[in-house]
């Protein structure tokens, strides 16, 4: 499915990805900053319900060695709350999910 309105009948639950999600999500999301954490808020590029994906720049743990060579790349999934048959019961979303490079613009 290409980008525009929600499918007609409820999209089957699929883990799926396509070199065209994350295209679509660059040039439709929205983006804000909340200190170490973005929010992406946007349709999602398969099913096209509305989605807000917090991405958090670092993670906290006690044996996390000093510094960092990440690239900025973040896995992105699909969370949205419509009704996709075949979901598992205690996941969200339509099963997509795409992979993006965040950079910081100065």
């Amino acid at each position: 499915m290409q980008g525009g309105e929600p499918a007609a009948g409820p999209l089957p639950y699929a883990e799926t990805t396509d070199d065209g999600y994350a295209a679509r999500v660059a040039e439709t999301f929205t983006v804000r900053e909340f200190g170490p954490a973005v929010l992406l808020v946007g349709d999602c590029p398969r099913c096209q319900h509305p989605i807000s994906c917090p991405v958090v720049d670092h993670v906290y743990r006690s044996d996390a060695p000093g510094g960092s060579d990440d690239p900025g790349y973040r896995t992105v999934l699909c969370t949205c709350e419509a009704d996709h048959p075949s979901r598992p019961e205690w996941l969200t979303g339509c099963g997509a999910y795409w992979t993006l490079r965040l950079e910081v613009e100065s």
